[in-house]
């Protein structure tokens, strides 16, 4: 059965430069199956290596469209030959941009780039397996993957015969381009030609396949390494571990780390207990994932800092943010392994949700002292947390200006609770001046922060502040509600601003707001009398 790697193709690498029009190689029954054609001179001998790269890219310039007929880019196919060869089927073929191709080889350091550019001027009967290997190589590090595995697949049709360097350097290119099926097919083919792949090549193939989630595929792979008398590695049992828990197969994981801790032959590393930790806290399994943490620390290996944050994650996701604070205050304490910015993110944000600002305040503070700085969003939930707590007034407005000076806009909800924090605390000026910001920004007023706000200020007896912020409200189309009316009836009462009152108690009857106004004026002269009675009993006696 013909090999999915063989192609019909022929080979594109140019060679040496003849006269001629479009840089085109000859069919396979030519005397040389590379040969080609175009008008541009090769380089001179002796010039410099920017002299040489200038000659050979105005070469590839000088051929017609510059394209040249071959396999280098399987993404393009040309029009069937009519001529044909009888069997009704004409070849099919490919191209690719001569110089776009010779400009990623110019990418490479320069003894390897003039040394592929020279194999690209000579005359293809002179050049051996290791020259072509040389040019797969070349695109395989300029990063032309695609490109790469169309050579390689048309090597055998135009009678060169890959060796294990060129398996080896298909399958690399096959996973780099997240081919991972195709991948284990050159590789398959490879052991039945009889070589024997490196370490490296089984490895890349595993991790490959077990990140698209063919972990059937991988134990294959994993079990012809084993055949070979290749022995795998412990980045090859990494691979495997993670696509198990990538699969969900968590069990089978820890069940092969543990054999890992008795075998004589590989030790895991922290990473490999990282991976099996990380598998069990994503599925909610934090419990058993704090075992492999301590385990991991008795085998005397050191956590990272991935394995920290993936206990912190899984501490979170389970609705357990003050375990997360207390693994993070420990962290803290580590130098050799400090929070960084993610670890505070992760228990900052957990902390938030569950409503234990004073925990997310602490954590704020020491995520700050490390050097980093929280996201806007963080930081408006904290000064919502901190405005709501009365005693925490000074945090709020220190985590406010922060928020704001950060280029990040408060929501509305955030500054209503600022300014009912703030004239809760007795800023009152604060209060108003920020609702006053606010009206300008066209944000909703909440009405219970204007409220506040009337309330503080008519308690100071400031009963003409108060009607400027209810004025406020009404300018801006909403309804103030009873409780601000009320506040400022009864002080404008208590003043004896009787026409004042009846003004305002007349806005609120137009907006369909019952008050008492005779309950005011009652509580007024009551005042009043009380005021009075107290004046005549200090006064001396004739």
């Amino acid at each position: 059965m013909a090999s999915p790697f063989h192609s019909s193709f022929p080979l594109s690498p140019p060679s040496s430069c003849h006269g001629g029009g479009v840089l085109q190689f000859a069919t396979r029954a030519a005397t040389s199956p590379f040969a080609c054609y175009c008008r541009a001179p090769a380089a001179r001998d002796g010039g410099d290596d920017h002299d040489h790269d200038a000659g050979i890219l105005q070469a590839l310039a000088f051929n017609g469209n510059g394209s040249v007929h071959g396999v280098l880019d399987p993404g393009v196919e040309e029009e069937e030959d009519e001529a044909g060869d009888g069997g009704g089927g004409g070849r099919r073929g490919s191209r690719i941009r001569a110089r776009d191709c010779a400009k990623r080889i110019m990418g490479l350091p320069v003894e390897e780039r003039v040394k592929v550019l020279d194999l690209l001027q000579r005359d293809d009967g002179a050049l051996t397996v290791s020259d072509y290997n040389d040019i797969l190589s070349a695109l395989a590090r300029a990063g032309d993957h695609d490109s790469a595995v169309a050579f390689f697949r048309a090597l055998r049709p135009n009678g060169v015969t890959p060796d294990a360097q060129s398996y080896a350097t298909a399958v690399q290119c096959l996973c780099r381009k997240g081919a991972p099926d195709e991948a284990k097919e050159a590789l398959d083919e490879m052991v039945a030609r009889g070589f024997r792949p490196t370490v490296a090549t089984f490895s890349a193939v595993v991790g490959c396949l077990c990140k698209r989630g063919r972990v059937t595929r991988a134990m294959e792979v994993f079990d012809t390494m084993r055949a070979v008398g290749c022995e795998p590695t412990i980045r090859t049992y990494n691979s495997l571990i993670g696509g198990l828990c990538y699969v969900g197969r968590l069990e089978e994981a820890l069940d092969l780390l543990n054999k890992l801790k008795e075998s004589p032959k590989q030790t895991p590393d922290i990473y490999t207990f990282t991976i099996v930790l990380d598998g069990f806290c994503k599925v909610g399994r934090t419990d058993e994932a704090t075992p492999i943490f301590h385990d991991a620390v008795r085998n005397g290996l050191s956590p990272t800092i991935f394995t920290y944050n993936a206990l912190l994650n899984g501490h979170c996701k389970e609705g357990n943010p003050l375990k997360a604070y207390s693994l993070l205050m420990e962290m803290c304490g580590n130098a050799a392994c400090p929070p960084d910015r993610i670890s505070f993110s992760i228990v900052l944000q957990a902390l938030l949700r569950a409503g234990e600002t004073s925990a997310a305040w602490q954590a704020y503070k020491r995520m700050e002292r490390a050097g980093f700085e929280a996201d806007g969003r963080a930081l408006d939930t904290l000064a919502r947390g901190l405005c709501r707590q009365c005693a925490a007034l000074a945090d709020a407005r220190e985590v406010f200006g922060k928020l704001v000076a950060s280029g990040h806009e408060p929501v509305s909800y955030t500054y209503c609770l600022m300014a009912q924090a703030l004239a809760r605390g007795g800023e009152v000026d604060a209060a108003v001046s920020l609702l006053g910001e606010m009206a300008r920004r066209g944000y909703a007023l909440r009405k219970r922060a204007y409220t506040d706000v009337v309330r503080a200020l008519c308690e100071r007896g400031r009963a003409r502040d108060a009607l400027r912020v209810l004025a406020l409200v009404i300018a801006r189309d909403f309804v103030p509600g009873r409780n601000a009316f009320d506040a400022l009836l009864g002080e404008l009462a208590r003043q004896g601003r009787w026409p004042d009152a009846m003004a305002v108690y007349a806005a609120a009857v137009k907006r369909g707001v019952l008050v008492s106004l005779k309950r005011h004026s009652k509580e007024a002269m009551l005042v009043q009398e009380q005021t009075e009675t107290r004046e005549s009993s200090v006064q001396p006696c004739n």
